[in-house]
């Protein structure tokens, strides 16, 4: 799930347009576009009602969100999908954390997510990400 901005001319005027997308893994293992609604922000009520809006076309037996940790998604899932799982998505996490890693940083810390992110279970991740952050002195 995310939602994406876009700038459109309709009648000579300009103006940024949300539009909200869902893409799914089918059991085949293809990606496959679930929906996709202009017009709305990124706000809690704009997501439900897009949840809603999937449901009513039919979606159901959700198990995981893959989001950017927008606040309204989260919120919104909560309400709409209760038996789902939610789980922050890989690349916007990345892109959060190199807008703040200076460049001369940024392949280091590649090798360093990328570590974190190939291990086996939750405990070898924290403790590999606990020495990735010694190794910064943080």
């Amino acid at each position: 799930m995310d939602g994406i901005y876009l700038r459109r001319n309709w009648g000579g005027e300009y103006e940024n347009v949300a539009i909200l997308v869902a893409i799914a893994v089918n059991e085949d293992g293809y990606l496959e576009v679930l929906g996709a609604a202009e017009g709305m922000k990124e706000d809690k009520a704009s997501w439900v009602s897009f949840f809603q809006w999937l449901r009513g076309r039919g979606l159901d037996g959700v198990k995981l969100i893959v989001g950017d940790k927008c606040q309204g998604m989260l919120e919104a899932v909560g309400e709409v999908f209760p038996e789902a799982k939610y789980q922050r998505c890989v690349v916007h996490f990345y892109h959060n954390v190199f807008s703040v890693v200076p460049k001369s940083k940024v392949k280091l810390v590649v090798k360093m997510l990328k570590a974190i992110h190939a291990q086996e279970s939750k405990k070898a991740a924290r403790e590999k990400a606990k020495a990735a952050s010694l190794s910064f002195g943080i």
